[in-house]
């Protein structure tokens, strides 16, 4: 929202409610918005931990998921040929 926008929101609230009780009215609207941030914020917490856990336990089990260097270096040695491969 730019600045127009909310001059003319507060510009109808005035109009429609009246001096009197904007102020009431304003910190109503704040409160509600307050709480439903904390409700938005309160889920989002808790479907990154539910969507966390199964990633957390698949790196537990999977030792390539761990980052683990010495796991994925070659070992430095000959490689026999398979069995079926002709030999020269």
């Amino acid at each position: 929202m730019n600045i127009f926008e909310i001059l003319l929101l507060l510009a109808i609230a005035l109009i429609v409610v009246g001096p009197e009780r904007l102020p009431e009215v304003l910190q109503m609207v704040g409160k509600v918005l307050r709480e439903l941030r904390l409700a938005s914020n309160t889920v989002m917490r808790e479907l990154t931990e539910v969507t966390e856990e199964p990633r957390r336990t698949i790196r537990e089990l999977d030792p390539f998921q761990t980052g683990d260097s010495n796991l994925m270096k070659p070992k430095n040695q000959p490689v026999d040929p398979p069995p079926s491969a002709p030999k020269p």
